[in-house]
């Protein structure tokens, strides 16, 4: 039966069944890190489109070569198979004038540790509750350059960014040393982190965000607050650095070194809260324009 978050196959003739994600947010993380190595694949040119859903499906089933030797009949049965089922893949997407567009709507991280060798590494939490305000201004950058140069020393540069060791504090200088550790880890690991990075970023810039209880529209913090305005910035919004050093002037913080240690949530919230009142003033006064004759 299928569910919300599954399809349900089952091949008739053969009495074989089972389930396929419908999205990357519903994959376990074995399923997330193999589809996402995939996608990477497949965004870069090395498969097509129909390859790639063959592929998922084959990693995702756990499909594998039998021993025993089948004739043409029996192939062509298999093959037919695998291609219909792979047509489900296309959930994984939505499509656009573009093309096909990861579905990118989780904010939960499937991999919230790696082991690149014997050293074990913390990540983000959901919602990158747990990191601070200069981890996500450094990720923003590394995540925006691999964007544009495809470089993928930027990968693991972005996630040495966000995976510590236990206990151990967010020291910039030394991320290219770490970045090290963790091209040795599974690219599907590393490309995937990089995948829910750009979710966490969808969700921050696009949808109404729940904190403690409470719906707030953080996309105000990445619109002008006049009509005048024009944002111009190579990362969406106004960009954070120019926000950090907006808070930093401001002091509410303290300076900007200690404004990189506070966690991401509490300056997010508090830039939310600086920018309702700009916004506000700005509606009061063009109400009280509107009421003179």
């Amino acid at each position: 039966m299928e569910t919300a978050t599954h399809n349900h196959i089952q091949i008739m003739e053969t009495g074989w069944e089972s389930y396929i994600p419908k999205e990357l947010a519903h994959c376990d993380r074995r399923e997330y890190n193999e589809v996402c190595y995939l996608i990477y694949e497949w965004q870069t040119g090395q498969i097509d489109y129909v390859d790639f859903r063959i592929h998922a499906v084959t990693k995702i089933l756990k499909l594998k070569k039998g021993k025993r030797k089948i004739n043409t009949l029996e192939m062509e049965f298999m093959h037919a198979n695998i291609f219909a089922i792979s047509e489900l893949m296309d959930s994984f997407f939505t499509k656009s004038k573009e093309g096909m567009l990861i579905k990118q709507n989780f904010t939960h991280n499937h991999n919230p540790d790696v082991r690149p060798l014997f050293k074990k590494y913390y990540g983000p939490q959901s919602e990158f509750s747990n990191v601070t305000f200069g981890q996500y201004e450094d990720g923003l950058n590394l995540y925006h350059m691999y964007a544009k140069t495809k470089d993928e020393k930027f990968l693991y540069m972005l996630m040495a960014t966000f995976y510590l060791p236990k206990k151990k504090p967010y020291i910039a200088s030394k991320i290219e040393k770490l970045a090290e550790d963790f091209a040795l880890l599974d690219f599907g690991v590393v490309y995937g982190f990089f995948l829910f990075f750009g979710s966490f970023q969808i969700y921050l810039t696009d949808s109404m965000v729940t904190w403690e209880g409470q719906t707030i529209d953080l996309s105000i913090l990445y619109k002008p607050t006049s009509r005048k305005s024009k944002v111009q910035s190579d990362i969406p919004g106004l960009g954070i650095k120019s926000l950090a050093y907006q808070l930093a002037e401001s002091g509410v913080f303290g300076d900007l070194k200690t404004l990189r240690t506070e966690n991401l949530w509490e300056v997010l919230l508090r830039l939310y809260d600086l920018r309702k009142r700009d916004l506000d003033a700005i509606a009061e006064q063009d109400a009280l324009k509107n009421e003179k004759p």
